[in-house]
């Protein structure tokens, strides 16, 4: 059966979770959808392939996620190119979730932890025949009427692989028990070829990839995708010398990307957005044997250029805003990292990790007259940036017995602020994909966040049953929120504007996956999270944070076939930000059907139907309405899919 790992670490301190393909729906597009099936883990949705990652209540760049170990930049001021836009689901390999506080070796600013996407490559064979490979993939569904095509075809024997794949998507406006969410139609083509060269224990690799994204609706944002054209390149080393495990990995990443508020729906005033990044990146790192455990020490770093126009090409060719121009956010990090035994079955893992943060930005223009003392303040402003920042983490595992093993966990987080955060010089709802509907301004003066988190669980398995539950506590100095400016020339270019500003924060919570092996066919899994936000400066909760949620899914496995039947349900979220004039939401339970044969060796059928009931609901993450004239009132919340049947057909040949 074809699976799909979530992993809860990169250590075997942590532990692993694995999803069937029964448990993968292809309601969503986009690979984000299937997050909220790793304990703490959720997303924040603007549109079809905008799924944002949050994980115990944090999400947009206080999440550190990668692709492939590579470090992806979006173009998008407003967040509509996450980095998990970059995979389609039929090329997913792996997406790893580390549980609670992320290692320092996993990413540089991993303040709200660690998510990590792998993409299906070609693997080395075990002679020197050369072996071809071929698979494809393709399926549709209902709701939003989408279909797609995945192909990869590849050759490799001992020593070599070459691959190449390619895969086209495209959906139409969802639907929902009493209407349509327009705009959600969506189109993406990715392709890309990927090489390695495997000679003793030395392995080198070299992968190029394309994305390419077509109009694509985001009704939560104050604009929609016209396109978006990436390219990201990379080469890695992987080897042992003496004893030594090395690595090396650098990669380049470009995007263009252009949206408007004009050609997907209507609005009296049009806006044009060319929006573009550059990056690049390395990672050099070495493991070798310590004491009575194993020592990483590395060093990473990744660059970042960012720039941003607004124009008016419909109705006023004259009209142009320099939102951010040659913005530069450069990360050089260094790490050492420890796992180990201090005693008998006692394990730990200590980490240190220094970072500094180099950001800057050119002068801006605009040709709105109100602007004129907004700009040029900040053209005089000392715009260079320099933070220097700690983290620290410790783990603890010991088992308790031969089922129960107990965690303890420890740490200091950090991350500087985001380009938007520091230079957004006019008010506007270039946020990241907050997508609250408020305007903000920046503050170049920002001081990084630092997060102070401890957290303890257990891990309980035997044959039939197992139970991993843990508990969490952040606190966050200096956490970046929008609070009502006090800036006289921000108000009296939008008195309702928002300023960003550092405030306290706390966050906790607890989150567990749990399984019953009924009997050798029945088998019943599930998991539960929840996290509450709040402010400790004044009587406030953090916006956009998810619900008490779980789902449970009772499935029934013979040899080359299988059913299951999923039940979801969210509660509702009465603790809303004032600040971010942020609605509550009310709670909703959805069951879920879906089943796979193997037709033939290699040749699997998948079927389901999601949200059999046809249930009308709304997810508190899903973002709020910013389209008039469609069948979902303005400032509503987005409704969720409308029953959905699906179907997906998957060959392998090797």
């Amino acid at each position: 059966m074809l699976e799909i790992p979530i992993e809860g670490g990169i250590e075997s301190t942590t532990s692993v979770y694995t999803l069937d393909s029964q448990r993968l729906p292809e309601t969503h597009a986009d690979t984000a959808a299937l997050l909220p099936r790793a304990p703490g883990a959720n997303v924040n949705r603007n549109g079809p392939l905008t799924g944002i990652a949050q994980y115990r209540g944090m999400y947009g760049d206080r999440v550190n996620t990668s692709i492939d170990g590579m470090y992806t930049l979006g173009a998008c001021p407003n967040g509509m190119d996450p980095p998990l836009s970059y995979i389609p689901r039929s090329q997913l390999s792996s997406l790893t979730v580390i549980r609670g506080i992320a290692p320092v070796s996993s990413g540089a600013e991993t303040i709200g932890g660690s998510i990590l996407a792998s993409t299906r490559r070609s693997q080395f064979s075990s002679g020197e025949t050369v072996t071809p490979g071929l698979e494809l993939s393709t399926g549709a569904a209902s709701a939003d009427t989408s279909r797609f095509f995945d192909t990869m075809a590849s050759v490799a024997n001992r020593s070599h692989r070459l691959h190449v794949f390619g895969s086209r998507e495209k959906g139409d406006n969802y639907k929902f028990a009493d209407g349509t969410v327009k705009p959600t139609r969506f189109q993406r083509d990715t392709f890309g070829s990927g090489y390695g060269f495997r000679s003793g224990k030395h392995e080198i690799s070299l992968d190029l990839r394309r994305n390419e994204t077509d109009p694509t609706g985001t009704p939560a944002l104050p604009m929609d995708i016209v396109d978006t054209n990436a390219t990201l390149a990379e080469g890695e080393y992987r080897g042992e010398l003496n004893g030594y495990q090395l690595h090396g990995k650098i990669y380049w990443t470009n995007d263009n990307h252009k949206m408007s508020n004009y050609k997907l729906r209507s609005v009296p005033i049009t806006r044009l957005n060319n929006a573009s990044s550059d990056g690049a990146g390395y990672r050099f790192d070495s493991g070798f044997a310590f004491g009575t455990g194993q020592l990483s020490v590395g060093a990473d770093g990744r660059l970042a250029k960012h720039n941003a126009t607004i124009l008016d090409p419909v109705n006023n060719p004259a009209f142009r805003i320099v939102n951010f121009n040659d913005v530069k956010r450069d990360v050089y990090g260094f790490f050492v990292e420890w796992n180990g035994a201090l005693a008998r079955d006692w394990n730990v893992q200590v980490g240190a990790r220094y970072n500094r943060v180099l950001m800057d930005a050119g002068a801006v223009a605009a040709t709105v007259p109100p602007a004129n003392a907004l700009q040029t303040r900040f053209n005089d402003a000392d715009r260079s940036k320099t933070d220097d920042n700690l983290d620290l983490v410790a783990r603890l595992t010991h088992p308790l017995s031969s089922r129960l093993t107990l965690e303890v966990e420890a740490g200091r987080k950090t991350r500087s602020p985001s380009y938007q955060e520091r230079y957004l010089w006019l008010p506007l709802e270039a946020t990241g994909g907050l997508a609250d509907g408020n305007i903000y301004i920046g503050d170049i003066d920002l001081d990084p966040e630092v997060a102070y988190e401890i957290g303890t669980g257990f891990d309980w398995h035997t044959r039939q049953y197992y139970f991993e539950p843990r508990v969490f506590y952040r606190y966050v100095d200096n956490y970046i929120q929008g609070v009502p400016a006090t800036d006289p020339l921000a108000i009296a270019f939008n008195p309702s504007v928002l300023q960003y500003a550092n405030v306290d924060a706390t966050l906790y919570g607890g989150d567990a996956p749990w399984g019953i092996a009924l009997n050798d066919n029945w088998s019943l899994d599930g998991v539960v999270s929840y996290v509450r936000g709040k402010r400790d400066d004044i009587s406030d909760n953090l916006y956009r944070i998810a619900p008490l949620n779980g789902r449970a899914t009772l499935t029934y496995r013979r040899n080359n076939w299988w059913t299951a039947a999923e039940g979801v349900a969210y509660a509702h979220q009465h603790a809303v930000s004032k600040t971010n004039r942020e609605t509550k939401s009310g709670g909703y339970q959805l069951l879920n059907l879906r089943a796979g044969i193997e037709l033939a060796r290699n040749l699997v059928l998948n079927a389901g139907v999601d949200n059999v009931f046809d249930k009308e609901y709304a997810d508190h993450l899903s973002g709020i309405n910013r389209v008039s004239g469609t069948d979902v009132p303005l400032g509503e919340r987005l409704p969720g899919y409308g029953r959905n049947y699906y179907a997906s057909l998957q060959l392998r040949y090797n």
